[in-house]
């Protein structure tokens, strides 16, 4: 087959324009010819005509009938949006066929001519073959078992038949910068026997056939390229010949010379799925003549059916075909696969073939299952309808009506012409992630409200620690196989074992395989067989079960299952008596290491003779190596008796008689009360105050002055204390004011109600709420007095502020709990997700300016909308996927716009609102002094109620910016390799950056209370214990809950020199507080009173003229000094940056 033919001219590097007359969500269902016809015919012309003309009997008939079937895709335009940007994508990806083609032709040209003019070999014998080869610096590639002296067929060369020219780039569907040609030789049909198909025959002379090439390319153009062996899609069984051009001009593309077989030489009946083709004896055992083998088959089908699937391609394929493999083969690529048989087996290759399949068959009666109307999108939806839908373990055959294919463990497309499955080189993990992969997409693509574009095709998914929730490695030993087949039979029984031991623990379990690199021509194939490596075991874990410490097995009567699950475990399972009486088989895991991790490395050790110090973890638990802490109980059952104990109270302020209103509502508002506090809620260093808000019935009793107000709700709190001391005795109540610099305007809450109750435990601190009254007229008072044209400047912005306060705190926060609340009971990892990225901001000192609440929203969605991924299963993925959310978030431009709620019923409308909203904002504040965030939820469509007030700061949201993407650079790169170090410096912030540093003592830390403040006694190992009475006396010690000195400390540096710089502390236990100098306040400025900042004068030069105006300068070392005074007996120095 020529050159010319295989690349028709219809590839010109001209850009189409796309239709936009069509709406795809218009039209949905099945599509038919006779209501599709026209309006297809105009997306198929916008979409490629210029490139592939279509004939005129495909225009005007169509090629389907009226009954013909075909996929569901959601219609001919479902979002216009979506369609433009493939458009533009496919633009970007598409090479320009017209630069290329000059180029790789010459190459293909001269390759064919040698090919051709090589010499002919009479037949000789494996061994006479392999001397002679030998002698000039080649070593035959023959496939496992290798021919030996008993061999007793010869090996013989003749001048290839045909050469087919096939492969992404010249049938014109390949990517930019993936420039690879294959040329295929046709073996002549003379040179095989009536039985080569069996016993690896004609693939032994197959690899004779291609040493003959590779001798005859290296002798006459070896200099030319760098030539290498390989396997063809790491097929053992298809070795090829990589030619890597030395000119520059070429270097960029790389040819493949294979060999094939004549099609009439395997017959696809002797060659089918059901067949054994393998009968001579491997490894000293005798093989059974029925059994199958289907890898073996399609693999030399396929090498006889190369110009079967080049002509497919040509007459079925349709003006959006390329683009369709364009794109299909961008989102195979994200996601990690390929067709290499140790990258999924599943690449452009299979992909394209299948749209051919599908063009040509699979539908009803024989028909086409799609149309060759369908645009690049709706190719890409219903190929991923296949993918998704339909469980291909239950083999789908076509083109053949007489055969039967039983269910396999492995995916089975075949196809009857050609006698091949398309998806033999797939393993049962690689297609389950395949699935996984296309139901997420396809759930993406088809939302109506969320932007899929980019989770679908633009983001690298295939990242293991982003993409999956557990990650192991194996290490094999090198005896456990030697051939490729054997490695493939011991992984397949590897990930049955694995995937019945973890059984409802995980939900997908992912095999990753070293790649086999190409070998030098005069080398052997370089097997991995060969030395020990590490196999890498990925799941996607249930969270609800993964750390489950008893398994039930099968009752003690069912004496089968009984039997068989003893044969799983060994000697692990045990007969057990539960408290409900029943006798069971059983499995008990020890606390303290992952359940996963003891399931692995016992079944391995069982049934496969591993040792257990071969498994190991890949990654870190950063729930505890972060965020643990020495405690009599976890942070979890820390958060539910906290959770309990607000339950409790707020039943016994209910309870409460003598009240002058009765309590309408109870509302919790706080980080402690939806499990989401960094720190432990009860440890004495750790514990807080948790808000809380108390609504009474409304009466008209109520007065409408805001002071007054404020001064009832302190008579309505001195109450309750009464009350409720009455009631309980062992609760301590005391009211406690706030705000009093502007008590007398009554725009801001005042008072508060600290109700504490004791230690449920030896070591653990007070639970201390605080109640605060909620009234709702104070808002449409607020709202009164703003309306009042003729207020001051001043007075205007202290209502204004008040105003936001009040709706944040007594308005949003009760519904903003209550959200995370239900979100944290929904997905279990969210709360340590949402502690470790408070953490992870904190450590980097950026948490005192970034609204708690913000952070929580942004680790929710990974939760509410995690594609391209599955729900996290674990908090460590999850975390790294809110890095990698806020790595990407162009905060500037763009909204993030969260539906908080489990049913998901945001509407179309309301994130219409958010987006207007958003631009709204930008236009009145396009320098974002005020507003940098904006973040919409299905409770606050306003997008601000947390961030209005440059919370964050534009400084401090593009460091955090640039912290995250550092962060996942590292994860990326890195990957399965980070060791203890790397994930440490994930939550170690460089100080270098700022302008100068305070350095604090390690005695007024929270952190270090509990060691400051006792007295320790020597242990024989050289540590410290402190004493029981002094931690009791510590967790008793009520009116130190919430004071935080360093806190007050930061706060009045704010205060007194917020205008002037922009000070970062670590609030879990840091010792240092940074600064940065504002802008505003650097280099000379003309003197004036009111500056805002300290300053000294700036010496007039003698030379100037005497009406030079005064200048001056930041007066740093007097505001140093003034820092030092004012944390006197806290700062043990202050470090300036250069000096």
């Amino acid at each position: 087959m020529s050159v010319k033919g295989n690349h028709p001219k219809e590839h010109s590097p001209k850009r189409r324009k796309l239709s936009h007359g069509t709406n795809e969500s218009e039209v949905s269902g099945p599509v038919t010819s006779q209501n599709t016809e026209e309006s297809a015919a105009a997306v198929g012309h916008g979409t490629g005509s210029n490139r592939h003309p279509v004939g005129r009997e495909s225009r005007t008939r169509g090629p389907l009938t009226t009954g013909t079937t075909v996929l569901p895709t959601g219609g001919v335009n479902k979002s216009s949006v979506i369609a433009l940007q493939v458009a533009e994508l496919n633009d970007e990806l598409t090479p320009n066929y017209a630069r290329l083609r000059p180029k790789w032709t010459a190459v293909v040209t001269t390759l064919e001519a040698t090919i051709k003019h090589s010499p002919p070999r009479l037949p000789v014998t494996a061994l006479d073959a392999i001397k002679s080869f030998s002698k000039q610096g080649i070593r035959v590639p023959f496939p496992e078992p290798q021919p030996s002296k008993k061999t007793n067929y010869k090996f013989e060369f003749k001048v290839p038949t045909q050469i087919v020219i096939g492969g992404a780039l010249p049938l014109g569907s390949s990517l930019k910068h993936q420039h690879v040609v294959e040329l295929t030789a046709i073996m002549p049909e003379d040179l095989l026997q009536e039985k080569d198909y069996l016993n690896s025959r004609a693939p032994h002379k197959a690899a004779f056939y291609l040493a003959c090439i590779a001798s005859t390319i290296k002798e006459k153009q070896g200099p030319d390229y760098d030539m290498s062996f390989a396997y063809l899609c790491d097929v053992d069984l298809l070795p090829t010949i990589e030619l890597v051009p030395k000119d520059k001009a070429l270097s960029k593309f790389t040819f493949r010379v294979a060999v094939g077989f004549p099609d009439a030489s395997i017959p696809v009946a002797k060659t089918l799925p059901t067949k054994n083709c393998l009968r001579h004896a491997v490894s000293g055992e005798a093989t059974t003549a029925d059994q199958p083998t289907p890898f073996y088959n399609s693999a030399i089908r396929s090498a006889a059916s190369v110009s079967s699937f080049e002509d497919l391609v040509q007459k079925t394929r349709s003006p959006a075909f390329d683009d369709a493999c364009r794109i299909g083969q961008l989102w195979l690529r994200q996601r990690g696969f390929s067709s290499s048989a140790r990258s999924g087996g599943f690449g452009w290759r299979e992909w394209c073939y299948m749209c051919a399949l599908f063009l040509h068959s699979g539908g009803h009666r024989g028909h086409p299952l799609f149309s060759k109307q369908y645009s690049c999108l709706q190719f890409f939806k219903a190929m991923l309808q296949i993918l998704a839908g339909r469980d291909l373990r239950d083999p789908m055959v076509l083109n053949i009506t007489n055969l039967t294919i039983p269910r396999s463990e492995y995916p089975i497309l075949f196809d009857g012409n050609t006698g091949v499955n398309i998806l033999y080189k797939m393993t049962p993990w690689s297609y389950q992630s395949l699935r996984h992969h296309a139901q997420i997409s396809l759930a993406a693509v088809n939302s109506r409200n969320e932007d899929s574009f980019d989770s679908t095709f633009t983001l690298n998914v295939a990242a293991p620690v982003l993409q999956y929730d557990e990650l192991f490695s194996i290490k094999v030993p090198a005896a456990r196989y030697r051939t490729a087949g054997e490695e493939r039979d011991f992984l397949l029984r590897m990930h049955t074992t694995l995937v019945r031991g973890l059984g409802d623990r995980a939900t997908l379990v992912n095999f990753r395989i070293p790649q086999r690199p190409n070998w030098s021509l005069n080398k052997n194939p370089v097997l991995i067989n060969k030395e020990d490596y590490e196999l890498e075991v990925a799941l996607l874990t249930t969270p609800d079960n993964v750390a489950r410490l008893v398994d039930h097995g099968p009752a003690a009567e069912e004496q089968d299952e009984a039997a068989e699950f003893r044969r799983l475990w060994g000697e692990k399972a045990e007969l057990r008596r539960f408290r409900d009486g029943s006798i069971s088989e059983s499995l008990v895991w020890a606390p303290g290491s992952p359940v996963t991790l003891q399931i692995i490395s016992h079944l391995a050790t069982l049934h496969f003779k591993i040792p257990p110090s071969s498994v190991k973890v890949k990654g870190q638990d950063l729930e505890s190596s972060a965020l643990g802490t020495e405690s009599p109980v976890s942070a979890k059952d820390a958060f539910r008796i906290i959770g309990s104990t607000f339950q409790t109270l707020a039943s016994t302020l209910h309870g409460l008689e003598d009240l002058p209103l009765p309590i309408r509502s109870i509302f919790p508002a706080d980080p402690g009360l939806r499990s989401s506090s960094v720190g432990h809620p009860l440890l004495p260093q750790t514990t807080r105050p948790l808000n809380m808000i108390i609504q009474f019935d409304s009466s008209t009793r109520w007065p409408d002055s805001l002071p007054a107000i404020q001064y009832t709700k302190i008579a309505f709190l001195l109450k309750l204390a009464e009350l409720l001391t009455a009631a309980n005795t062992s609760l301590e109540t005391r009211v406690g004011l706030e705000n009093t610099d502007s008590a007398a305007t009554g725009h801001f809450n005042t008072s508060f109600l600290d109700i504490i109750y004791p230690s449920p435990a030896p070591g653990l601190s007070s639970i201390c709420f605080r109640a605060r009254i909620h009234h709702d007229r104070e808002e449409h008072l607020l709202q009164t007095a703003l309306a009042d044209k003729s207020l001051h400047g001043s007075l205007r912005d202290s209502l204004t502020t008040a105003l936001a306060t009040h709706r944040r705190d007594f308005l949003a926060q009760p519904n903003h709990t209550t959200a995370i609340r239900t979100l944290c009971t929904r997905f279990p990892p969210l709360s340590a997700t949402i502690r470790l990225v408070k953490k992870w901001v904190s450590s980097h000192l950026l948490l005192p300016h970034i609204p708690e609440e913000v952070l929580e929203v942004v680790a929710a969605h990974v939760f509410l909308h995690p594609a391209p991924w599955s729900t996290p299963g674990s908090s460590t993925t999850a975390f790294l996927r809110c890095l990698h959310l806020l790595s990407r978030w162009d905060w500037a431009s763009a909204p993030l716009s969260v539906d908080l709620s489990l049913s998901q019923d945001m509407t179309a409308s309301q994130l219409s609102d958010i987006q207007t909203r958003f631009q709204a904002w930008r236009k009145l504040d396009p320098s974002m002094n005020n507003v940098v965030w904006f973040i919409g939820t299905n409770h606050d469509a306003t997008g601000i109620v947390w961030t209005q007030g440059a919370r964050p700061p534009r400084v401090v949201a593009g460091r955090l910016t640039a912290l995250a993407r550092a962060a996942v650079d590292v994860v990326i790169t890195k990957g399965t390799q980070m060791d203890d170090l790397d994930w440490t410096g994930l939550f170690t912030s460089p100080l270098a950056d700022f302008d100068f540093q305070i350095q604090l003592k390690p005695s007024v830390l929270r952190s270090n209370k509990s060691k400051a403040g006792s007295t320790s006694a020597p242990q024989p190992n050289g540590g410290t214990s402190e004493f029981k009475n002094l931690q009791i006396h510590e967790a008793l010690d009520t009116a130190s809950i919430g004071h935080d000195p360093v806190e007050l400390f930061l706060r009045d540096l704010n205060h007194v020199f917020g205008s002037t710089a922009l000070f970062f502390h670590d609030q879990h236990g840091g010792r240092v507080i940074a600064g940065l100098w504002r802008p505003g306040v650097l280099g000379p400025k003309e003197w004036r009173v009111r500056l805002g900042w300290s300053s000294v004068p700036v010496p007039v030069p003698d030379d100037h003229q005497t009406d030079t105006k005064d200048m001056c300068v930041l007066n740093r070392d007097g505001i140093f000094a003034e820092i030092a005074m004012l944390g006197e007996g806290m700062v043990r120095e202050i470090t300036v940056k250069g000096q």
